[in-house]
């Protein structure tokens, strides 16, 4: 259900806004699309009052890393349904249009979304018509740098990088040159690279050593995937972070966890973490095939985090503060002030126990779930859709 309002008040919530310093009992006011007031027992004086009171109130969580061009191949997904249909209220897509297809996607997916639609443009012309499986980078006429650079300065404020595959599967013949070119653009444009690691797609293909990919990163890039099980991923074959990973994280390179259908394995995620690596962002690689498990949503991407030891409000940071500093938007997104429009997420944490369910079928214990009830974009409040979470 969706509902439109001028003047309401949030009342009683918990308000964990780690970027700016909150974790209390604050009340919320809203008026005509933007933050009234933040404060201790407000008076509602004639506004609507909605009691939040059993339930967590965060900044609209961001999604940094799903497939939204609906209709494009098995994945483009309607970005609705991980968005304000799941209690977010941004979410990125990860290079489903290149160059070619970035008008498109605005048109179609960005201008038509209830959901702030943000876009990582796609090294390859390709982008993702052809599937995740294809070689999308290894003929070098599929890199176009000056279509690109025109793309992306036509349409700035929607894209926040340049997504590149850095697999053997896609970047084929080609090897290592592409993430040359990468790094070359990134700089002339001053956009960040999101780099997919891990060869989940193509067996038949020799993997990328991590170690070769973090010599073409730079501070503020990110490697999404994590905590992948698949060749090419942050351990060796010991089970040890490789040194070179420890160094890229020492020097600013962003880590994002990256659920998917595929990439999330709770083994490596534990062995990951044990040896102190924490990822920066907790996204789902969210599309049409995970919707319904093990994916299902951000929430429940979050709660999976927890089951490995994260706290609530280390994982709030991570979907709020830490994602919008990973986009380059920490003055824009990711907390709430008097005067900006509202932007803010309303969820419910239930002590349950369950079993978190990573992308090859292994279970882990988890004591608490995290479920949207609200996300709210100025005077727009929308109620989730409905999916059967573990």
């Amino acid at each position: 259900m969706t509902r439109q309002l001028t003047d309401f008040l949030l009342k009683g919530g918990r308000l964990i806004d780690p970027a700016g310093g909150k974790d209390g009992r604050f009340d919320i006011h809203i008026c005509n699309g933007r933050i009234d007031a933040i404060g201790t027992n407000l008076e509602p004086n004639g506004a609507t009052v909605i009691d939040v009171k059993d339930h967590i109130v965060t900044p609209g969580l961001i999604d940094v890393h799903l497939h939204l061009m609906k209709g494009l191949g098995a994945f483009g997904v309607d970005p609705d349904i991980f968005g304000v249909g799941s209690g977010v209220t941004t979410v990125v897509d990860a290079g489903s249009a290149g160059h070619t297809l970035l008008n498109v996607f605005r048109n179609y997916v960005t201008d038509n979304a209830k959901t702030r639609v943000l876009n990582y443009v796609n090294l390859s012309t390709l982008g993702g018509v052809s599937g995740p499986g294809y070689s999308i980078l290894a003929d070098p006429r599929l890199i176009d740098e000056a279509k690109i650079e025109q793309a992306v300065e036509t349409n700035r404020d929607i894209i926040v990088g340049i997504k590149i595959m850095a697999t053997g599967g896609a970047l084929g013949a080609q090897g290592l040159k592409p993430l040359e070119r990468a790094r070359k653009l990134g700089d002339e444009l001053k956009i960040p690279l999101l780099i997919h690691i891990g060869e989940s797609w193509t067996k038949d293909s020799e993997p990328v050593a991590v170690r070769d990919v973090l010599k073409y990163l730079r501070a503020g890039d990110i490697v999404t995937h994590m905590f992948t099980v698949h060749p090419g991923g942050l351990l060796d074959g010991n089970g040890k972070l490789w040194p070179q990973v420890r160094d890229a994280k020492e020097s600013g390179i962003l880590m994002d966890v990256g659920h998917g259908l595929h990439n999330l394995n709770f083994d490596v995620a534990r062995k990951v973490l044990d040896q102190g690596l924490h990822p920066d962002g907790v996204s789902t690689d969210g599309h049409r095939g995970n919707r319904s498990g093990p994916v299902y949503d951000l929430p429940t991407t979050m709660a999976k985090l927890m089951a490995l030891g994260f706290s609530l409000n280390q994982v709030v940071e991570m979907a709020t503060a830490n994602a919008a500093k990973l986009l380059g938007r920490a003055g824009q997104l990711g907390t709430l002030r008097v005067g900006d429009s509202a932007e803010i997420s309303v969820l419910k944490i239930e002590d349950r126990e369950w079993q978190a369910l990573d992308s090859q079928k292994g279970m882990i214990p988890a004591k608490q779930t995290i479920t949207p009830v609200y996300a709210i974009r100025g005077d727009m409040i929308y109620e989730p859709l409905p999916v059967e979470r573990p």
